[in-house]
């Protein structure tokens, strides 16, 4: 895929993401629950097919993350995503740690030295 093609889909994918926020943060209730009424069935079909097609393969790896060098076990990086989101996710953001979290800018459990 083409560079201009990337950065119109990506576009176009946050866009929507914005616009479905604005709804639910600005829209009145019969809005919102006629958002609920067609979105959620989206998202979840959404979630199905990202999710589908990273079903561990015969030997317990991801086919999408895996390389003939890198082979990945599952569960990837986008079912553990997939469960923080629709699972876990109850408690505050920022609860991360380890190398990850520092390259998102979340805490990384370090404690710094006192000299």
């Amino acid at each position: 895929m083409d560079e201009i093609l990337a950065g119109t889909m990506r576009d176009a994918v946050y866009g929507r993401l914005d616009y479905l926020d604005q709804l639910v943060a600005d829209g009145d209730e019969p809005s919102r629950a006629a958002l609920a009424n067609t979105e959620i069935s989206r998202l979840t079909t959404g979630w199905r097919d990202l999710l589908a097609a990273h079903h561990p393969d015969e030997h317990g790896r991801c086919p999408q993350c895996s390389g003939w060098r890198r082979p990945r076990r599952h569960p990837c990086s986008v079912w553990t995503t997939a469960h923080r989101h629709l699972i876990a996710d109850d408690g505050p953001r920022g609860a991360t740690s380890g190398r990850h979290a520092a390259a998102t800018g979340q805490p990384t459990g370090a404690v710094p030295r006192v000299s």
